[in-house]
C-alpha cells in the first residue's frame, strides 16, 4: 500500500492474491473455493472472499475484503493463514503474490 495511506483508519482493506496453476480444472477450482470459503467463515474480520481464474493461462486470484488493517494483520499472524494456504497447495505452481489495496468504494 502507499506509504501516504493512513492504515490507522478503519476502512476496508482488499487483499488480492494471485497464484498460478495450469492443472486446476473448473471442478477442482469450485472445490478449492468451497473448502477455502468454509475455512474463512471462521476468521474474524473477513467481510468477503471471491475467487477468479483464467483456466487458459492458469492465472487465478483470491480477493479478500477485510474489515480493516488490524483484522488482516491478525489473520496474517495466525496459523489459520497457513492452514488455508494448504487447501490450494496441491495445485499451486510457484509462490503466490499478494497486493494490498485500499477500498474507497462509495457505499
Amino acid at each position: 500500500m502507499n506509504a501516504d495511506h493512513d492504515t490507522a483508519t478503519s476502512e476496508p482493506i482488499v487483499s488480492l492474491i494471485e497464484w498460478r496453476s495450469t492443472t486446476l480444472t473448473p471442478d477442482d477450482a469450485r472445490q478449492v473455493a468451497a473448502e477455502t470459503t468454509a475455512a474463512f467463515g471462521r476468521i474474524p474480520g473477513l467481510l468477503e472472499i471471491r475467487f477468479f481464474g483464467d483456466f487458459d493461462t492458469g492465472t487465478h486470484y483470491y480477493l479478500q475484503v477485510w474489515q480493516d488493517q488490524a483484522a488482516l494483520d491478525a489473520y496474517m499472524a495466525s496459523e489459520s493463514m497457513f492452514k488455508i494456504r494448504d487447501i490450494a497447495a496441491p495445485f499451486t505452481e510457484g509462490r503466490p503474490t499478494r497486493k494490498l489495496l485500499a477500498d474507497y468504494s462509495v457505499r
